[in-house]
């Protein structure tokens, strides 16, 4: 039987370690539900099945880890006297984990996309695979000082290692120059939107001009250069505003504004609304049951 789940409302994630059944147990996959999640399962133990509705079924014999993006339907079974772990994650606690990862370019591709690695590529990465899924499953249990924080540091190791074990560092193929320098420009304001970088200084590093960039990007999006990284700042503050207990100075100081008062004006021009105010509208459709998505960066 699966142990009690870790439901930390901050996190918003679940892990659980599954015991051997004497019958197959089976998960559904739900692309419809009100509130899609990320989810991983880990086979430590025995084979498994993943089908995916209109896709030629998969098989897991273990050691097999598999990630899993939003909006996937089918079912995942774990065959008798199979073991392992699960668990799940919604949308704004995986984007916040991956924006904070060193490899965010990396893993930002790769949650979206169904993941398999299993046999002698997980071989040597299971060990830990298994012990980020039960350090998540005891803070559940245990309830001790710092849980949270630990929970959000195995679950970005438990990424890490099946990104690394699946070989899903192999580079994406975007097809056109206009679509790979844009898709360039995005994982370096990824990885350094927080410094609030010039336009120019980007250019110059990706090897272009700054005409050729702007071109890429309006012709992707719509959106000029400065405009996208603008999009992500607001993106990051309202995640930081609804999931950190943080002061709002200190969010901004930390999306690099070093005037309070110019992240306050800067939030409300592209909100509608202050930070302050945001903040206590996300508490009170929180306290209804209502909890926003913070994906606006694709």
């Amino acid at each position: 039987m699966a142990e009690k789940l870790l439901d930390m409302p901050a996190l918003s994630v679940s892990a659980s370690m599954i015991s051997v059944g004497l019958g197959s147990q089976t998960w559904s996959l739900d692309a419809h539900g009100s509130r899609p999640v990320y989810q991983a399962f880990f086979v430590s133990r025995g084979k498994a099945s993943l089908s995916i509705d209109g896709q030629a079924g998969i098989t897991l014999s273990a050691p097999a880890a598999l990630w899993l993006p939003r909006r996937i339907s089918g079912a995942f079974v774990l065959a008798a006297g199979s073991e392992g772990a699960m668990l799940s994650a919604a949308d704004d606690f995986v984007r916040r984990t991956v924006g904070d990862s060193p490899a965010a370019v990396q893993l930002h591709d790769m949650i979206e996309r169904v993941v398999v690695a299993q046999n002698e590529n997980l071989a040597g990465h299971a060990g830990d695979i298994g012990r980020a899924f039960e350090v998540m499953t005891q803070e559940a249990r245990d309830h001790r000082p710092g849980g949270t924080a630990l929970v959000g540091a195995y679950f970005s190791v438990l990424l890490l290692l099946i990104w690394r074990a699946a070989g899903a560092s192999a580079p994406t193929k975007t097809s056109g120059t206009g679509a790979t320098t844009l898709q360039r420009f995005r994982q370096i304001v990824e990885l350094r939107f927080r410094e609030q970088p010039a336009i120019t200084d980007i250019a110059r590093a990706m090897g272009i001009t700054y005409d050729h960039l702007h071109r890429a990007c309006i012709s992707g999006t719509g959106r000029s250069p400065m405009e996208l990284i603008h999009e992500r700042l607001v993106a990051e503050a309202k995640l930081r505003l609804g999931q950190s207990e943080q002061s709002v100075e200190q969010i901004g100081f930390g999306l690099g504004f070093r005037d309070p008062g110019y992240f306050s004006r800067f939030f409300k021009s592209r909100v509608g609304e202050p930070p302050g105010a945001y903040r206590r509208k996300i508490a009170a459709q929180s306290q209804k049951g209502l909890t926003p998505s913070f994906a606006a960066w694709p």
